[in-house]
């Protein structure tokens, strides 16, 4: 289930008062209340663990957090904390996300 909360916020005010608490995205400067479902964190859980085993054996130099936040584009206020998503494993990674 998602509430969308009639707050505009920016880019910047939600990195400082949510950034942390992975119940909120921002969209387009709306701050949504996420919801997940049993059911919806299981099929996440299943796929993080399949895609794992997929990358461990195949060697691959990709991470999946459990938790990050994604800007797709610079120009708007949006924040999404994807179920699942596969990075390129570099050095700076865990640093350039901490400076979030």
């Amino acid at each position: 289930m998602l509430q969308v909360l009639k707050n505009s916020v920016t880019f910047e005010q939600f990195l400082s008062e949510y950034s942390h608490n992975p119940r909120y995205e921002l969209a387009d400067g709306e701050l949504i209340d996420m919801e997940p479902t049993g059911p919806h964190e299981a099929v996440g859980g299943k796929l993080a663990t399949q895609l794992g085993i997929t990358i461990t054996a195949a060697q691959l130099p990709w991470v999946i957090p459990r938790t990050c936040l994604i800007r797709p584009f610079a120009e708007t206020a949006t924040a999404r904390r994807p179920d699942i998503v596969v990075l390129t494993q570099v050095a700076s990674y865990l640093v350039e996300v901490d400076h979030w």
